[in-house]
């Protein structure tokens, strides 16, 4: 029988002391060169080392689990934040647990519970919900929290989020330029998503003075289509903005539909093309932001505040990026 390979083994071969491997597979590299991390993990594929588990929880009181929480798994949104995380912790010796809302409050809960009954040592959270008493039961746990996307208010925890609020502000100045005079903002529920909140209210503050009409339309139980159609209708000069991929692409739809032409009839723009906005003719217009990014800043702060380095509970917004195509 092969020999096991030891963390001395790791130590030796790579030229560290077995307190730097230590530090290394509990992801601490704070003050580790990119050097010695690169040598480590060289030298731990060559050996092919497997770190026990079990023993490592029993000595360091982790469970050496990361707990994601996300609200819908079936957007291309919900993929790339995903494969940030994923490629964050694929360098440390952490495990993802992946658990998906399905935009439900109820299963959301369950889902967080499962989680603490498996003792994750921190939790990245899509929230569903607004208000932190919500999520009393992580706060009680004393467990590690990263938001990401959207947030709580007041704040209980770090958010990694886009620049939503100063992105629609910046739109805002578009939509003068070209002389739209009313905006048909197309959404599913605003209220308690801050994503959406700051887009709108960017959008409002930006607008403020300019004489350009808002109107916030909901595409959730109600017959959207025809309430939009009307709004179209009833302006020489309008445009919709989507507040998300999804409801971006319900518009192309409507808009096929109803044989409006683009940007003649309505200008169009939303939030999140998924790559393909650029592809149709006309091509759609779009705010692109970078959920990769998000999700690997918020799982590096996620493992900083595991590993006992508090992160103050605030904002860290990610730049996003007006795509301007034909549509507008």
């Amino acid at each position: 029988m092969d020999k096991k390979v030891t963390i001395n083994d790791i130590a030796t071969q790579a030229g560290v002391s077995k307190t730097t491997i230590s530090r290394y597979l509990n992801g601490k590299f704070d003050n580790m060169s990119s050097n010695t991390k690169a040598r480590i993990e060289e030298t731990i594929d060559k050996l092919d080392y497997r770190p026990n588990r079990q023993a490592q929880a029993l000595k360091t009181h982790h469970s050496f689990l990361i707990g994601v929480s996300v609200a819908d798994i079936s957007n291309m949104y919900t993929s790339r934040l995903l494969k940030g995380i994923g490629e964050y912790f694929q360098k440390t010796h952490y495990q993802v647990l992946i658990m998906d809302a399905d935009n439900s409050v109820a299963r959301e809960l369950s889902n967080l519970e499962k989680m603490m009954t498996e003792q994750v040592d921190g939790i990245i959270l899509q929230p569903l919900v607004h208000q932190p008493e919500h999520y009393q039961l992580l706060v009680d746990e004393k467990t590690p929290v990263v938001q990401v996307d959207r947030y709580t208010e007041p704040f209980a925890w770090p958010a990694v989020v886009s620049d939503n609020f100063q992105k629609s502000v910046e739109l805002a100045k578009i939509f003068k330029t070209k002389s739209y005079d009313a905006i048909l903002v197309l959404a599913n529920h605003i209220n308690g998503v801050s994503s959406r909140m700051n887009r709108y209210n960017g959008l409002e503050a930006g607008l403020t003075g300019s004489g350009i009409t808002v109107k916030l339309i909901e595409i959730d139980g109600s017959d959207w289509q025809s309430l939009l159609h009307a709004e179209i209708k009833q302006h020489q000069h309008p445009a919709i903005f989507a507040l998300n991929g999804q409801v971006l692409w319900s518009a192309v739809r409507f808009a096929k539909a109803r044989s409006l032409n683009i940007p003649e009839d309505v200008g169009l723009i939303g939030y999140d093309d998924d790559q393909f906005a650029d592809m149709i003719t006309p091509a759609i217009a779009s705010v692109s932001q970078n959920p990769q990014e998000i999700g690997r800043v918020a799982a590096e702060q996620l493992l900083s505040s595991v590993n006992g380095q508090a992160t103050p509970p605030k904002n860290t917004r990610i730049p996003s990026k007006i795509q301007m195509r034909d549509s507008l």
